[in-house]
């Protein structure tokens, strides 16, 4: 990860990242997430219920807010090939409603939608389902964290109108 970016997460100023503790030692660099009363996403996808209503628009919700984050992360200068939207990096604030992420020291350099498709289906199950609607309503657009943040919170908002 370039410095700046290992600065701005050891300043703890960014609302986009995971509270951590960094420090560098002949080893090199060290990172300590802070996750005390954090939910990390892939653990709640694991132990939710495919199928039942309010978990899985939980997990909507956890999944749009990633995406929000995302986009905001780089408005903290952040490259996004070095902003981590995998499954276990993943961390939602109940109390905020807000999924915080993590840096990572290599850069992936594939698209956002690519990246953030994967995710959704390693996370299994309902997150599966999440990835192919996402792939089926947004196949014929290019699209990033925004519509694809819009995307998740209406079909929410879909679900729980009915």
């Amino acid at each position: 990860m370039p410095d700046h970016l290992y600065r701005l997460w050891r300043s703890g100023l960014c609302p986009e990242l995971v509270p951590a503790g960094l420090y560098e030692d002949r080893g090199g660099r060290h990172v300590l997430l802070q996750t005390e009363g954090l939910i990390r996403v892939c653990d709640y996808a694991v132990f939710c219920p495919d199928g039942i209503e309010d978990s899985f628009c939980t997990l909507l919700l956890m999944l749009a807010s990633a995406a929000e984050s995302f986009l905001q992360l780089q408005q903290w200068l952040a490259e996004p090939a070095y902003i981590s939207i995998y499954a276990g990096d993943l961390f939602y604030d109940r109390e905020r409603q807000k999924t915080l992420l993590v840096l990572c020291e290599e850069a992936d350099p594939r698209p956002f939608f690519e990246r953030f498709c994967e995710t959704c289906v390693l996370l299994g199950g309902s997150g599966s389902l999440i990835a192919s609607r996402l792939e089926e309503g947004l196949r014929c657009r290019v699209t990033g964290e925004k519509g694809t943040a819009a995307f998740l919170r209406n079909w929410r908002a879909a679900i729980l109108r009915e």
